[in-house]
């Protein structure tokens, strides 16, 4: 079987989603018609920000109309709000199932990170709908997690009048006004910053989060960090000045800085073990020697040799013997002599392919990520 699962102990996107966050997504220019035949449209915006939910995450929204003392509701259909994991598995599950092209509530109503969608309904006008309110009821899900978010009251209905579909009523409702501090700010803005209450110890993620993680690169046998070896000086110089901020924030407090270590499968496997975890301790003394912080602020992940990383560089592009790369990976253990029958593979030569486009980039201490907390 495949494996795309990382050896890193962390999840950085399994972790609920905050109220604060669940109330960033945005539900604006709300219309709600009555016609002349007594059907009512209802009609809103619904936009995601950037960076709301996790990867693995699934938001599922439902509109209701309910009465004040809640005797009459009307569900409509839910919105689903995916992560960019969560949709690639609901997609293979559609495909799987042979409902690929087929409009469910799960595909005319969904979203993803950053995305905007009109939201229509319509339903047949009943008595109690005259002045009753919208809610929308929120559940999330991911990989090892279901709970219920607060429940959002948008506006209350008003039909005294028949109006036709030239006469919208709409109704705006009251945004109430949120005011970041620095460090809420910057979690807004740096993909490597997070509230504590996403950080989940011990949980793998997934191959191809790098896009989301400040990475410095270290050249061959290398456990000393080179500011001038690939984009290092400017990630460096970044990591430090939004730690910094961070840590001078009188709002917000440093609570976690994981840091990963990996290293290239050349040589021998227990060497190269030992190098991924020297490269996280340099990592961590850089910052040190920039920013004093407690030594229990530092998780410090021994990644060893990067094969789940090469496995996905090798997947996701154009070489040849790709797949003939990909079997030995999966089916030859490690320390049986995986880095050996790549190296025979018709005569080295994707070997050494890999060895120039892809090894460079396994030498790193990567996915670093920030945690705060709010001071009390």
């Amino acid at each position: 079987m495949k494996k795309y699962l990382i050896i890193l102990i962390l999840c950085f996107n399994i972790a609920a989603i905050s109220a604060q966050q669940h109330e960033q997504v945005s539900i604006e220019n709300i219309i709600a018609t009555k016609d002349t035949k007594g059907q009512v449209l209802l009609e809103f915006t619904f936009s995601v920000p950037s960076k709301t939910l996790g990867a693995n995450d699934v938001l599922m929204l439902t509109p209701v109309l309910i009465t004040k003392d809640g005797s009459e509701q009307r569900t409509l259909s839910p919105i689903y709000a995916y992560g960019r994991i969560s949709a690639l598995s609901a997609r293979r599950k559609r495909t799987f199932n042979g409902t690929t092209g087929e409009t469910t509530d799960a595909t005319r109503f969904s979203i993803h990170n950053g995305d905007t969608l009109v939201y229509s309904s319509t339903f047949a006008y009943q008595s109690w709908m005259r002045t009753a309110t919208l809610v929308m009821r929120s559940q999330l899900r991911n990989c090892c997690k279901e709970h219920e978010l607060p429940v959002r009251e948008l506006y209350t209905c008003s039909f005294e009048e028949e109006r036709s579909e030239k006469q919208p009523c709409i109704v705006v409702p009251e945004q109430p006004t949120v005011t970041l501090g620095i460090t809420e700010h910057l979690a807004q803005t740096e993909h490597f910053v997070e509230p504590v209450e996403n950080y989940v110890p011990r949980q793998k993620i997934m191959v191809g989060e790098q896009e989301e993680a400040q990475i410095i690169y270290f050249k061959w046998d290398k456990m000393e960090i080179d500011s001038e070896y690939f984009d290092n000086e400017k990630v460096l110089r970044h990591v430090i000045d939004v730690t910094r901020q961070i840590h001078d924030d009188p709002e917000a407090e440093i609570a976690r800085i994981v840091l990963l270590g990996l290293s290239s499968p050349e040589g021998r496997y227990t060497y190269n073990v030992k190098l991924a975890g020297l490269r996280c301790e340099a990592m961590k003394q850089y910052i040190l020697n920039h920013i004093s912080l407690p030594d229990s602020c530092f998780e410090l992940v021994n990644g060893g040799e990067g094969w789940d990383e090469l496995r996905y560089q090798v997947e996701n592009s154009e070489m040849s013997d790709k797949e003939d790369i990909l079997r030995i990976i999966d089916d030859v253990p490690i320390l049986k002599g995986r880095e050996v029958r790549l190296m025979k593979l018709n005569q080295g030569i994707p070997y050494r392919y890999m060895k120039e486009h892809f090894f460079p980039k396994l030498r790193r201490a990567g996915y670093i990520k920030v945690y705060y907390c709010k001071k009390k």
